[in-house]
């Protein structure tokens, strides 16, 4: 057995990680929202209860990173998302988000 630290790697399509990126702003309050690097950790999340993270054989994984190719894929459906008026930006900042206040924040509409 040896230990993986690189970025993580999903096997989400796009429409499934779409999907996946929407169940998890479902769950968020719409005066908070999430950052963008919650988003990422709670799909990561997601992707190892559901069998989708790209693990080689006889390797456990210790990143809690999406690889920098699946961050520009999350990009890109946020983006389509917000074009498609599902999503949209909070700017502000918001006495509940601790160590995140002043990141800009995603909120389903």
């Amino acid at each position: 057995m040896k230990y993986d630290t690189n970025p993580i790697h999903l096997l989400y399509d796009n429409e499934e990680m779409r999907e996946r990126i929407l169940m998890v702003m479902d769950g968020r309050d719409k005066t908070t929202g999430i950052t963008f690097v919650s988003l990422c950790y709670q799909i990561i999340q997601l992707g190892f209860q559901e069998n989708k993270v790209k693990i080689p054989a006889d390797t456990i994984i210790t990143s809690e990173e999406l690889a920098p190719e699946e961050q520009v894929r999350v990009s890109r459906i946020l983006w389509e998302l917000i074009w498609d008026r599902k999503v949209f930006l909070l700017f502000g900042r918001s006495d509940l988000l601790g160590l995140s206040n002043g990141e800009d924040r995603f909120v389903k509409y």
